[in-house]
């Protein structure tokens, strides 16, 4: 059974490091501490079926009403794709509902093509290119979703 539940920096734990683009884990640097900082940044959940985590996703408060969407799928949770965008869909939602976002953003690297199409769909708009905006100089696309 799917479900929504509070994350917790051990459901990384499905998140296997040789599943993330290289080029992301360049971004995030030590995931493991990562997930300690996201866990009390704001609002995360994690979506799992059974014991299975399927993706873990949050927003990161940058001052009050702004913040900015995080998202990591396991394996399994690229196969039940459109069930995780459901239930993050619902995520987004909630974050303008119940904690006072008027504004939820995303970076999203120039060529991740997958990554693109997910932010869509979740209704976010692009806003433009950030032009060297990743640790290599990587370009990326900002997306923004308003309330």
């Amino acid at each position: 059974m799917i479900e929504l539940a509070n994350f917790k920096p051990e459901h990384l734990v499905n998140i296997k490091k040789e599943d993330l683009d290289a080029r992301i884990i360049t971004f995030l640097g030590n995931i493991d501490m990562r997930a300690e900082e996201y866990a009390k940044a704001g609002p995360a959940v994690s979506i799992l079926d059974g014991e299975t985590i399927l993706s873990i996703g949050g927003v990161i408060n940058f001052w009050p009403g702004v913040g900015e969407v995080w998202q990591m799928l396991s394996p399994e949770g690229r196969l039940k794709g459109l069930i995780v965008y459901r239930y993050m869909s619902d995520f987004v939602q909630r974050c303008f509902n119940e904690y006072g976002y008027h504004r939820i953003q995303a970076s999203i690297l120039y060529d991740h093509k997958e990554a693109h199409k997910s932010i869509l769909r979740l209704g976010f708009i692009p806003e433009g290119m950030m032009v060297y905006y990743g640790p290599s100089k990587e370009n990326y696309i900002r997306y923004a979703k308003v309330k």
